[in-house]
């Protein structure tokens, strides 16, 4: 997976350093430093809208891809069960109090969860969730639907 996405990122990055090298070195020959300090700000600033706008395809690599959020740096959250439903399949549907919804994935063996109990999510491996009852063992592997 990091694989699919390293090589269309290196290409991009390098070739807007290819394209704005020129620039760059236009920026080292001016003498004066006020000058030149403007013409470094130019560059930069012509680098950072370029980065802003991907072309169509940047776009179809990174089609289907998760988009990174502020929470992809936290690793667990803790909360109370507030409901509990059992879908027709018999996976299920957990609504927290903190206004989250998961639902169970798989049909496994699940630890005995009911209304009231604390319960952590972790991250699990490849962008997978795990749901701990408190002071047990037993994990439920689960993905946010709300």
């Amino acid at each position: 997976m990091v694989h699919n996405l390293l090589f269309p990122t290196l290409l991009l990055l390098l070739s807007s350093a290819l394209q704005a090298a020129p620039d760059w070195h236009k920026c080292r020959q001016i003498s004066t430093d006020n000058e030149r300090l403007a013409c470094y700000d130019n560059y930069v600033s012509g680098l950072d809208k370029g980065a802003s706008t991907p072309d169509i395809e940047e776009q179809k690599s990174a089609f289907g891809l998760p988009k990174k959020t502020p929470a992809d740096n936290l690793q667990n959250i803790s909360s109370r069960i507030k409901k509990i439903e059992q879908t027709s399949r018999g996976t299920l549907i957990i609504y927290l109090d903190n206004q989250q919804v998961w639902r169970q994935l798989g049909s496994g063996s699940r630890p005995n969860l009911k209304q009231g109990d604390m319960v952590l999510i972790k991250r699990g491996v490849l962008g997978s969730f795990i749901l701990k009852k408190q002071n047990s063992n037993r994990g439920l592997r689960i993905k946010r639907i709300r």
